[in-house]
């Protein structure tokens, strides 16, 4: 195997193990009874996932490029996010049956943004060129396989 090969085969292991960790931490701020602060926290951890993703490829990071570029691509998951915010708002077991799907929602979602991400970063792109409206669709479908992830339905893919 190629050096440089060998090298790229080591950034998306890499890549892989931060998205990962990312996609469990999000799942983890899932658990937090107030609605609005289980939102922040998952858009906390989506940053600095992107963060050390952009880091692990060099590539310059702007906070509050990164920001708007999140803000942009993970539109579509507030729609998804309304139902468990509106069940935990229920005293007592609705806190935790909205808990259940809004740490469903944050990890997959997190994990959609890190994959989305890795593949442009490996393509050679940047936070500069990255057009959120373009990826809609691949976080779409990345979201839907972070969502079996996160439910247990499929097998988690090897590095």
């Amino acid at each position: 195997m190629a050096d440089s090969q060998r090298k790229n085969n080591q950034l998306t292991i890499k890549a892989d193990m931060l998205i990962k960790k990312h996609a469990f931490g999000s799942g983890v701020f899932g658990y937090i009874p107030f609605p609005i602060v289980d939102a922040l926290g998952i858009m906390a951890v989506q940053r600095k996932m992107l963060s050390r993703l952009a880091k692990n490829y060099k590539v310059p990071y702007s906070q509050s490029l990164a920001k708007g570029l999140l803000k942009t691509l993970a539109g579509g998951v507030a729609a998804r996010a309304t139902i468990p915010v509106a069940i935990k708002m229920i005293p007592g077991i609705g806190v935790l049956f909205g808990s259940t799907g809004m740490a469903a929602i944050g990890s997959a979602s997190t994990y959609a943004v890190g994959k989305v991400f890795q593949r442009h970063f490996e393509g050679g792109g940047t936070l500069e060129d990255f057009n959120a409206d373009q990826e809609k669709e691949n976080f779409e479908t990345e979201l839907k396989a972070g969502l079996k992830l996160s439910r247990g339905k499929q097998k988690k893919p090897r590095p």
